[in-house]
């Protein structure tokens, strides 16, 4: 009986002191998850201040990008037509 006794009082301060571990992580875990959100709506009220535009998608760069080469592409004849 005192051995079982025994058993379960040291299982019962393992579990204690996982309970406290768990918690204490949770709570950073928290801690920082509130943080990131703070800094998020802190950084769009600054990009709503400053009234810029959200970034361009990756399809948009393409496109522009394919646009510059192609005026490139145009300037570089019209050079050669001017030197005709």
């Amino acid at each position: 009986l005192l051995r079982r006794l025994v058993t379960l009082i040291s299982a019962q301060a393992a579990l204690g002191a996982s309970s406290q571990a768990f918690r204490k992580q949770a709570e950073g875990a928290s801690q920082a998850a509130r943080q990131y959100l703070e800094d998020n709506d802190a950084l769009r009220k600054q990009l709503q201040e400053s009234g810029g535009a959200p970034s361009p998608t990756r399809d948009e760069n393409e496109s522009l990008k394919a646009k510059v080469e192609a005026l490139k592409d145009e300037l570089e004849i019209s050079k050669k037509g001017v030197e005709r």
